[in-house]
């Protein structure tokens, strides 16, 4: 008898976690996932994303709406650019780090320029943080009537903490698009990993160009 409750313990924790799901192909965000036939709303299980040219970008799994495990994120050519293990919350691969590049370190009121160990990173990749803006930008109706196209650059800052602040034009070119870009940006999700420096988190000052230009 007690060898069967045992093994029924065992079984249990399968019991449990086991559940139904749906998988889900979302064309407009070129998306497949799965998701909890009790509540759709919840992913849960394995997940890919894919750029417009059929490219994989990104590949995990979700446990009840939470990442699990190590992701993989890719460039537009299929090749890995880093990999970060939401069970221990670390990075265990990065393929360009930039540490010859020299960033603004914010130190109270002052910005200073130093080489960092780890720039501050946005933990789905690059590409996913530029798929965001693609997917959401809106090009301004006065700057189409005015054939007008070219780069806005917003700067803010990533803070130790992993969060942005100081979400600001540094370089405009009107007609809506400053506004705009501004927009999409402030709608980056805060998912990022702060810069380092001698092992320590710093608030960095983070450049982000967002190009308009008529198709």
């Amino acid at each position: 008898m007690k060898k069967w409750i045992a093994i029924l313990l065992l079984l249990f924790p399968t019991f449990v976690f086991s559940q139904k799901t749906k998988e889900i192909k979302d064309e407009q965000t070129l998306e497949v996932y799965n998701v909890l036939k009790s509540d759709q709303s919840i992913r849960h299980g394995d997940y890919q994303k894919f750029s417009f040219s059929g490219k994989l970008l990104a590949k995990g799994r979700y446990n009840n709406g939470q990442k699990e495990g190590v992701w993989d994120y890719y460039d537009y050519r299929s090749n890995l650019i880093q990999q970060y293990d939401y069970s221990i919350n670390e990075f265990v691969f990065l393929k360009n780090t930039d540490k010859d590049k020299v960033f603004k370190v914010v130190e109270g009121d002052s910005v200073v320029d130093k080489k960092l160990d780890r720039p501050p990173l946005f933990l789905d990749g690059e590409v996913m943080m530029m798929e965001n803006i693609f997917r959401n930008i809106r090009y301004p109706g006065e700057a189409r009537d005015n054939g007008v196209s070219g780069k806005v650059i917003i700067s803010f800052i990533v803070g130790k903490d992993g969060k942005t602040c100081n979400h600001k034009v540094a370089k405009g070119i009107g007609y809506g698009c400053d506004e705009e870009a501004l927009r999409v940006v402030r709608e980056i999700p805060d998912n990022w990993s702060p810069g380092l420096l001698n092992g320590e988190a710093v608030s960095v000052q983070f450049i982000m160009p967002v190009q308009f230009k008529i198709q």
